[in-house]
């Protein structure tokens, strides 16, 4: 009888410490929204209108002039979002760059997203997340990288966010 008893009181046990750890791992996740993502599309400079552009130095510090954020409505909360591409290196072997992107969208947290090995006229998505927790992506990249400028500076430009229609993000 006493090893029927003591056997209950550790399946018992043994179902809560199961249920308290699925719990919190279910409510972790719909509590926080899915970060934004990073993708990169090749070859898209001169395939949609700009609307603005920045300069991006390798290693430039707060006190560098040349701003490169980009603000615009965020298309899910009643807020506007901030998309700010840093440069950080050159590599001359592959012609590409790394940058770290800072994406602030008010209200929910301000990530920073590192992105390697892009190349001169490849265009950049940042995905959203919306309020029902899923990604979104436009149908255009956000930002271009326009030129490298032998690895000093990187003209970045960007499209137009009133040409922008989101839609449900395809992540592999």
């Amino acid at each position: 009888m006493m090893r029927r008893w003591l056997f209950l009181a550790l399946t018992l046990s043994l179902a809560i410490i199961v249920g308290v750890f699925g719990l919190r791992t279910y409510v972790s996740r719909v509590i926080s929204p899915p970060q934004p993502v990073l993708k990169v599309m090749a070859k898209s400079l001169y395939k949609y209108e700009m609307c603005a552009q920045a300069y991006a130095f390798a290693y430039a510090d707060a006190s560098n002039p040349y701003k490169t954020d980009y603000t615009f409505a965020d298309p899910f909360r009643k807020a506007r979002d901030t998309i700010i591409p840093h440069m950080l290196d050159y590599n001359p072997q592959t012609r590409t760059v790394n940058f770290s992107v800072d994406v602030i969208i008010p209200e929910v947290n301000t990530y920073h997203l590192p992105l390697a090995g892009v190349h001169e006229e490849d265009g950049v998505f940042v995905l959203l997340p919306d309020q029902g927790q899923h990604l979104q992506r436009t149908q255009m990249p956000q930002f271009i990288l326009a030129s490298l400028l032998h690895g000093r500076v990187a003209i970045v430009n960007y499209t137009c966010p009133q040409k922008w229609s989101w839609a449900m993000a395809h992540t592999e």
